[in-house]
């Protein structure tokens, strides 16, 4: 097994513990949401090989470090890690999905909001989470 494969196992193994996947509701426009990619630990030493990686910022609170990723970052940081995670695969596959439907200029603008309210819905009983209230209410609406 080569370095950067190590590397690779290690980082889906911190997800697989302690990753969470959620999405924000974008507030440069009503119709899109982003991806935000949130890994807890409790030393900023454990972390760290994930943000030469892949970026991100740290935050720390009492207990915990926090390493946050959004947007591009984190659908690159899914896209590395999806060969390489246990149990977090399935999750990450349909992530991966949604936004190649979110970005591909294929579909109108209000079939393609009806079609991201769809996808997001599934991940309703998954680690996926999108529990902030804009996002509920674009989902619900």
């Amino acid at each position: 097994m080569e370095g950067k494969e190590k590397i690779l196992y290690y980082v889906a193994g911190l997800f697989d513990c302690g990753g969470k996947i959620s999405f924000r509701k974008d507030p440069r426009s009503k119709t899109s949401v982003y991806l935000h990619i949130t890994i807890k630990s409790k030393t900023q030493e454990a972390l760290e090989p994930v943000k030469e990686l892949f970026g991100g910022s740290l935050r720390k609170n009492k207990r915990r470090v926090y390493l946050i990723l959004s947007h591009k970052k984190a659908r690159e940081f899914l896209k590395t890690i999806k060969d390489y995670t246990l149990s977090s695969k399935e999750e990450i596959e349909n992530v991966l999905k949604l936004f190649e439907i979110k970005f591909s200029n294929q579909y109108e603008k209000e079939r393609k909001k009806k079609i991201l309210k769809e996808v997001v819905k599934d991940f309703k009983n998954t680690k996926v989470k999108h529990g902030k209230s804009s996002v509920r209410k674009f989902v619900e609406e």
